[in-house]
């Protein structure tokens, strides 16, 4: 007993260990690159505002107010989404370039968990541009976009969203890991998936055909949930079934992404990684 307790300490103590290296490595890069970080939130800032004043022009007069609303929020959580994945699934690449994939297996730590450390990033980008670019938003458009019907709704939407891009960005890097090719190269989805993923257009209003494709897509949950929490329009499906689906799409990409990442991991520690770094 004694000797079971001494291994899981030595397991507990090993696992802290490592989220306290990831976390001191991907804080102290912001540190380090506070001016591409600062560039990267610009950047992010500029995108949200070509996306959703190009979107304003399309909406009628009548239904402006209630649109904008769920235009900012939808174009937010579509960025929000956007990022995490080219934030997340790009740094195989960088991994690959410095050589330090097998530096990690070699000490029995999974690159990927280095990898998926990057949300640290991803989600301090999404909260201080958020604030600014509705600010900016509501001088142009005169409308209050952060008065909210259900601020919890909106705050679980965008939660899910980002752990469905993260799981997705990790796959990616595992699939990308396998077949030489950086994580992201492989990613041709992410467009589409403003409208066909219900993120962009709500589901009351697309056709039936369409509606289906939504429908297996897991971003349609949490965009759902952010029209809820954003402006009380009702999902679809009804509120509960919304977060039951949006559950079940959650856990079975965290499944996915598991046995993916384990057998990458497991071809690079037979085979090697076969990439050439920088010079």
């Amino acid at each position: 007993m004694m000797i079971k307790g001494s291994l899981r300490g030595l397991v507990l103590e090993s696992i802290y260990i490592k989220i306290y290296a990831i976390l001191w490595l991907h804080l102290t890069r912001l540190h380090r690159y506070k001016y591409g970080f600062l560039n990267m939130i610009v950047t992010d800032m500029i995108w949200y505002l070509l996306f959703m004043l190009g979107t304003l022009t399309f909406i009628p007069s009548e239904d402006f107010k209630t649109m904008a609303v769920i235009t900012f929020w939808g174009v937010a959580l579509w960025s929000s989404m956007n990022n995490t994945v080219w934030i997340v699934g790009n740094w195989i690449r960088f991994l690959l370039e410095i050589g330090i994939v097998e530096e990690h297996i070699v000490r029995n730590t999974n690159p990927m968990t280095l990898i998926a450390g990057r949300i640290i990033t991803a989600t301090i980008v999404t909260i201080v541009a958020i604030p600014v670019v509705g600010i900016i938003y509501y001088e142009l458009t005169g409308i209050n976009i952060f008065k909210i019907f259900n601020p919890f709704y909106l705050l679980v939407s965008f939660i899910l969203i980002m752990l469905y891009a993260l799981f997705y960005s990790l796959i990616l890097s595992s699939i990308g890991l396998r077949l030489r090719i950086p994580g992201i190269m492989l990613d041709v989805l992410n467009i589409v998936v403003y409208i066909i993923g219900g993120i962009g257009v709500p589901l009351t209003k697309m056709p039936d055909q369409m509606r289906v494709i939504a429908f297996l897509l897991p971003y349609t949950y949490a965009a759902e949930l952010e029209r809820f929490g954003a402006t009380g329009l009702a999902p679809f499906l009804g509120l509960g079934k919304t977060i039951v689906f949006g559950t079940l799409y959650l856990i079975v990409l965290l499944m996915i992404s598991i046995l993916i990442i384990r057998y990458s991991t497991h071809y690079v520690r037979k085979h090697g990684v076969k990439a050439i770094g920088a010079m």
